[in-house]
């Protein structure tokens, strides 16, 4: 199975349509049908929107395989106090997921014990920081 074949059996298996996945990724349907039908290379900014938009890992999506085990799409959970902060500030679905997806990065990089709670208004304090790059 080729990468535009995992793709499309993510995005079928969610049920979403050709323009959900694009809108959601940023990207144009024409180009997410290329992709699919394996017309088109993708550059690994594109994918990486596909995989965390599918919650797909790279691996996966690229080999087929997720750490010697079959990757199975699961919702993402957006945190009550994000889903709250996103509802107050009118922010999109998408920019939902780009904030959580930053704070998952930065995260990453952190101790967990030096992390403090995100409480809906520390969601509101990074999103003000984070604003002008995810318009």
């Amino acid at each position: 199975m080729s990468l535009g074949q995992r793709i499309k059996e993510i995005r079928q298996s969610l049920g979403w349509t050709q323009d959900r996945l694009a809108g959601e990724a940023g990207i144009s349907k024409s180009f997410l049908s290329e992709i699919e039908n394996d017309k088109a290379s993708i550059s690994g900014e594109n994918l990486l929107k596909i995989a965390n938009v599918l919650n797909a890992s790279l691996d996966y999506l690229m080999k087929g395989s997720s750490s010697g085990k079959e990757a199975v799409p699961r919702p993402i959970e957006i945190p009550p106090e994000l889903s709250e902060a996103s509802e107050e500030l009118g922010l999109s679905y998408k920019n939902t997921l780009a904030l959580l997806s930053a704070d998952q990065a930065l995260l990453a990089r952190r101790s967990n014990k030096d992390r403090p709670k995100m409480t809906k208004e520390r969601w509101k304090d990074l999103y003000s920081k984070l604003k002008g790059y995810l318009d």
